[in-house]
């Protein structure tokens, strides 16, 4: 008898992406990092909310505007508080808007540091799907991220892809970047799950 393994891995950043442009300190193009804090003016009752970046050479300052000139009673006064503390999530979420930095930067660096949790199964069968989720959006592509997991080359990934052994759902391409709550299912039993 075959059973259908359900395999779940959450894809963990380990850091936010960093940007680059022009450093008016150092005077050339250079990576900045996120400072992970936000600077909050109110004047009146319009407020601008930046998300402070910092060059890794000399430490200038660039601010990407998170919100400008919006009057505060049409914000939430939670939301407030949080770039007010500068909670982490709320930065995250923030420095995770890559199609919006891409628009004010020269580049986006989204080869960022990244862990994969697994939980964890009894046995395996001929058939197992792998179920991939993530908080924060990185444009990770879904071969290189199924190799990473069956310690095998993008090559073989893609081979396994086009002779149906590899099933994607949705049906999306095997280059395109790993959307929330991919399934992947590998049939066969070359798969060990070891990895």
């Amino acid at each position: 008898m075959s059973f259908n393994h359900l395999i779940t891995y959450e894809i963990i950043a380990q850091e936010t992406p960093y940007i680059k442009r022009n450093c008016r300190k150092c005077k050339t193009n250079t990576a900045f990092y996120c400072s992970e804090k936000f600077r909050v003016n109110a004047n009146q009752k319009v407020v601008d909310i930046w998300l402070i970046y910092k060059c890794v050479e000399c430490e200038g300052t660039w601010n990407y505007s998170v919100l400008s000139r919006v009057n505060i009673n049409k914000i939430d006064s939670f939301l407030i508080q949080k770039f007010m503390d500068n909670d982490k999530e709320t930065v995250w979420h923030y420095a995770f808007q890559i199609n919006d930095l891409r628009k004010l930067c020269n580049d986006v660096k989204t080869d960022i540091r990244y862990e994969l949790r697994k939980e964890k199964i009894d046995s395996l069968s001929n058939k197992v799907t792998i179920k991939l989720c993530y908080k924060y959006d990185f444009n990770l592509r879904i071969d290189k991220l199924i190799a990473e997991i069956f310690g095998i080359s993008r090559s073989k990934v893609n081979k396994l892809f086009q002779n149906g052994t590899i099933l994607l759902n949705p049906k999306i391409n095997m280059k395109s970047k790993v959307i929330d709550d991919l399934q992947i299912t590998v049939m066969g039993d070359w798969y060990d799950g070891s990895s």
